[in-house]
């Protein structure tokens, strides 16, 4: 009886170039995932931190507006800016277009002068205060123009929006808008200024 000699042990050539093909394919796809779920996670991040720096203003907005009393007698509120009269003093919000940000300075406490709405991580892009009177509509002055005192302001809401730095990627910048409730001002007079 003659035996059968057997070559070394091995692959074809068919063989590693099948294995190497699907392993091409699975690291691809794995590759894929791991960018995609990367980039949503900075998205995720982005989000979280404009969401966070509008609840820091918004924090401060409310509670100066809950305890504001009118807004300040021979100011002009506009859609940039407003000075308010409080219990504990004066306290102006003005928002600066150019450098995206929005500042408040007080007349007293610990945080007179602070900044919101811009840091390493967000820009306001667009920032506007509402004013509404007792009938729902925009102010007007009801007083003598040299005066200028706004008494038919009720009502206060801001809107704006915070946005990723325009040096980031497009792939994880985001936008986050936010509109406030309308707050009443605790100044009950009537229009005339009585």
């Amino acid at each position: 009886m003659k035996r059968r000699t057997t070559g070394p042990a091995g692959f074809t050539l068919v063989e590693v170039l099948i294995s190497a093909s699907l392993a091409a394919v699975i690291m691809t796809s794995v590759l894929s995932t791991y960018l995609f779920i990367g980039r949503n996670l900075a998205r995720l991040a982005s989000y979280e931190a404009l969401e966070t720096e509008s609840r820091r203003t918004l924090a401060y907005l409310c509670k100066d507006f809950a305890q504001a009393e009118r807004v300040k007698a021979g100011t002009t509120p506009t859609t940039a800016g407003v000075t308010l009269e409080l219990p504990a003093g004066e306290v102006t919000y003005s928002y600066d277009g150019t450098a995206q940000s929005l500042r408040r300075q007080a007349n007293f406490g610990s945080g007179r002068d602070l900044t919101f709405l811009h840091n390493d991580s967000c820009a306001c892009t667009t920032f506007s205060f509402k004013f509404f009177t007792l009938t729902d509509g925009a102010p007007t002055d009801q007083t003598a123009p040299t005066a200028n005192v706004p008494f038919s302001i009720k009502q206060i809401q801001v809107g704006y929006v915070v946005e990723s730095p325009s040096s980031w990627s497009t792939l994880t910048r985001t936008r986050y808008e936010t509109a406030s409730a309308r707050y009443l001002l605790r100044n009950r007079e009537a229009p005339d200024g009585t």
